[in-house]
């Protein structure tokens, strides 16, 4: 976003749609749906930050912690669709585990490892 600066698109609304469909949840989905949080966990909350100062220098607007929660609403839910890859990456993680093969057993094996809160989960098959 800041080289759609240099060349003179400074348009808040143009660098939000930008934000939203090439910089936020969707370019890290796989990485939710493939790694257990508690390995990536840092990197998805370092992230969530840099889109929510991207929003911030985008829109000149610094913008409370109650607003943030609700900018990451979906659209249909009256939000800007800046959704939180830290919210959703344990569901997208548990989803893909379950709807494989390996679900329970893999779930079971990191329950083991300490890899997280994964002895809450239960997938059926």
């Amino acid at each position: 976003l800041t080289q759609l600066e240099d060349v003179g698109v400074v348009d808040p609304q143009v660098a939000l749609i930008l934000l939203r469909l090439c910089g936020s949840f969707c370019k890290l989905v796989h990485l939710a749906r493939a790694t257990p949080t508690s390995l990536s966990f840092k990197a998805l909350i370092l992230f969530d930050a840099d889109i929510r100062m991207t929003f911030c220098q985008c829109t000149g607007v610094d913008i409370s912690d109650f607003a943030w929660q609700q900018a990451q609403l979906s659209l249909s839910r009256g939000g800007l669709g800046l959704r939180s890859l830290v919210h959703h990456s344990s569901a997208a993680f548990i989803t893909t585990v379950c709807s494989s093969g390996f679900g329970p057993s893999l779930i079971h094996h990191l329950s083991k490892l300490g890899q997280g809160g994964f002895q809450f989960f239960h997938c059926t098959s």
